[in-house]
């Protein structure tokens, strides 16, 4: 039995806000579970960071042009987290286990407990298959730097299938987990209310930041072509403000970065995806994949392109709404205007959110729990 854990984020783990929700969700849930949290950041020194940016990257920029090398990625911030990590684990002596929600630090030689590391996917996986580029000699140095606290952690756990089969082709296969997924709500849907509302409704949700701009663009311009047949069509962005485009048309609304821990903004987030009728995020090779989950909870059917991780978790064929990897407005167009029609679309509502209906905070952390507590059996660090 775990009875205190030390849990190191890169930022705090008590704002919702850090980190898509992930670090508040899961020290929340060990807090519920009776357990014992230590909350230690160690996101950058933004005093740091800023000289770092005004000194060193501007050299390595003119090394390697286009590198996704920062401050973050620095031996200077490696080794300053380090000094941090020491520190804060001479102040919590009697903890059961040090978890990282991150890959690229650990305590691995600094304690005789477990050493766990939770995380979406490592720097290698981003640049490989986000990126598509060969990593230059300061990624390099920093993959290095993450591949030791890897390989010399004991648990190592990834939220996404088909990065924890990535990291099993490279690191000690028995040692990496993939648990399943969880949906970071902090509001229960009303079935029946929602079931109403969407019944009618013409409206559609898009969530994502400015990573997302090729999709927001992409469902702007099938609204465009839909409006001629849906005079009431409303396209609702979440995450991007109308500075973020040109010119856009009167039927959407930008309703900016929503911060669920303002009660405003968490009522204008679940309310729009109460009364939404499709969740649409075709973004090529990631469609918001946690702010889709959440969607599905809400009995919302999705609209997505088949990037590897959805096509992993739920199927080549979606039972609760479609796939799109033609990205053209055209074939969204048409996507759309099928879930509009549809004699279905009650099931598919049902179907959202069964998909997710397991997909818990509580039933994921007892898996995560189990993985930890028989690597401290083996490290003889239980708790009493």
């Amino acid at each position: 039995m775990i009875k205190e854990a030390t849990v190191f984020t890169n930022g705090d783990s008590s704002a919702i806000r850090t980190w898509s929700n992930v670090p508040y969700f899961f020290t929340e849930t060990l807090l519920a579970k009776g357990i014992k949290v230590n909350r230690v950041d160690i996101g950058e020194s933004p005093r740091k960071k800023r000289l770092f940016d005004r000194t060193i990257m501007r050299v390595v920029r003119r090394i390697a042009p286009g590198t996704t090398y920062d401050y973050f990625r620095s031996p200077v911030h490696f080794n300053d987290v380090k000094r941090r990590i020491k520190l804060s684990l001479a102040s919590h002596p009697d903890s059961n286990a040090n978890i990282f929600l991150t890959y690229s630090f650990s305590s691995a030689g600094f304690s005789n407990v477990p050493t766990v590391l939770f995380c979406d996917w490592t720097y290698e996986y981003y640049l490989e298959h986000f990126r598509e580029k060969a990593p230059d000699i300061f990624e390099r140095a920093s993959m290095k730097r993450e591949d030791r606290q890897i390989e010399r952690s004991d648990v190592v756990i990834s939220l996404f299938p088909r990065v924890a089969g990535f990291l099993k082709k490279r690191y000690r296969r028995d040692k990496i987990f993939y648990l399943g997924n969880v949906v970071n709500a902090l509001a229960a849907p009303d079935k029946v209310a929602i079931l109403q509302a969407k019944a009618h409704s013409k409206d559609i949700v898009f969530v994502g930041g400015r990573n997302y701009l090729t999709g927001a663009n992409l469902i702007i311009g099938a609204c465009r072509e839909l409006k001629t047949s849906y005079p009431d069509i409303r396209l609702h962005i979440i995450g991007m403000s109308k500075e973020d485009f040109g010119d856009l048309p009167g039927f959407v609304q930008c309703h900016g970065y929503l911060d669920k821990a303002r009660a405003d903004h968490k009522e204008r987030y679940y309310t729009l995806l109460s009364n939404a009728r499709i969740f649409v995020n075709t973004t090529p090779k990631w469609g918001a994949f946690s702010a889709m989950l959440e969607a599905l909870h809400f009995y919302l059917p999705v609209i997505t392109t088949p990037f590897c991780e959805c096509v992993e978790t739920f199927g080549e064929k979606l039972n609760f709404g479609e796939y799109c990897g033609d990205a053209s407005p055209q074939t969204l167009r048409d996507k759309i205007a099928f879930i509009f029609e549809t004699s279905s679309y009650t099931a598919l509502c049902l179907n959202a959110h069964d998909s997710v209906k397991h997909f818990t905070w509580p039933e994921y952390m007892e898996k995560v729990l189990q993985r930890i507590g028989d690597t401290s059996a083996s490290h003889g660090r239980v708790g009493d």
